[in-house]
């Protein structure tokens, strides 16, 4: 192998690596804000039963 193959090779899981830790980041912050801007309590509407 030439040392042209071998720096190609180590650019391009170099650059998977990079895209996997920066996607792995956003989505770590969008748990966060997920979390900080969620309600803890929950409403839900509830239809009342129709007696006959």
């Amino acid at each position: 192998m030439n040392i042209g193959k071998i720096f190609r090779s180590l650019i391009k899981w170099l650059r998977r690596f990079v895209i996997a830790f920066m996607l792995g980041f956003s989505n770590i912050i969008y748990q966060e804000t997920k979390t900080i801007d969620d309600t803890f309590f929950k409403t839900e509407q509830v239809l009342p039963d129709k007696e006959e």
